[in-house]
């Protein structure tokens, strides 16, 4: 018998992800694919033996899906951007991840516990106990997590934060400047702030967020302003506004 697959995720392009991912699993068969929590939760969904769940979605993410759920769900696996060294403590429990981008020999790691816990009848698991689970393992991740996952038009990267130079507002988009390339997003300025405030990272301008370690001169100018020499030799104005982070970076 095949083992019958549900996907959920707003994205298409990551709907076909899992789609491609699954295809060298013979015995997995991907029989649904929905863009959104509610849509799951208004079908009619019977004989399903495992769902790859995005944590976040607009409107209803992953978490929320679960605690809403009548009964017993099939296995769970989360499709999340969390760092995989941070969440290797997920291994000890009752489901799993897919990491974004997804990882060949990770998501084959994944198959086989599928596969483990459907021989051994244990798919069956308390809902309730999942939410909790994984919301303290998301605080963790939050605490723990070296790198971060950025969305782009072409699909998710991995970038390790202390390889970002600095973070610069352009428009509607966001554009991450590492050494060798830049990734734009459509996350907001802000949602950098509050994501790299904890490894470095200080608002230097409305339009800038600059990574500490890459700073390697401050030259005092008129009016009060600085300009930031950066490690790629990009040059940046430091506002008075937030002429306070001075003390600081490490000039």
């Amino acid at each position: 018998m095949p083992i019958r697959c549900l996907c959920v995720d707003d994205e298409p392009l990551a709907r076909q992800g899992i789609k491609l991912a699954l295809t060298p699993f013979k015995d997995f068969q991907l029989v649904g694919e929905f863009s959104s929590a509610d849509e799951v939760l208004n079908a009619d969904i019977c004989n399903i033996d495992v769902m790859f769940v995005d944590i976040e979605m607009p409107r209803k993410n992953g978490f929320s899906m679960l605690h809403e759920w009548q009964g017993s769900p099939p296995i769970i696996i989360f499709i999340t951007a969390y760092d995989q060294y941070a969440v290797k403590a997920f291994e000890q429990h009752a489901l799993d991840y897919v990491l974004k981008p997804i990882d060949e020999d990770r998501f084959a790691n994944v198959i086989d516990r599928i596969r483990q816990q459907l021989s051994q009848k244990s798919q069956a698991v308390n809902s309730e106990y999942l939410l909790k689970t994984v919301k303290t393992l998301q605080n963790k991740i939050m605490r723990e997590s070296k790198s971060i996952s950025v969305k782009t038009d072409d699909g998710y990267f991995r970038v390790d934060v202390s390889k970002i130079i600095y973070v610069e507002s352009v428009g509607d988009h966001v554009c991450i400047h590492l050494q060798s390339r830049q990734l734009i997003t459509r996350q907001t300025l802000k949602y950098y702030i509050a994501e790299l405030s904890e490894f470095g990272f200080y608002q230097v301008h409305k339009s800038y967020l600059v990574n500490v370690l890459h700073i390697k001169q401050a030259m005092k100018l008129r009016f009060s302003d600085y300009e930031l020499t950066l490690s790629n030799n990009i040059n940046i104005r430091l506002s008075r506004r937030y002429k306070s982070v001075l003390g600081n970076l490490n000039t």
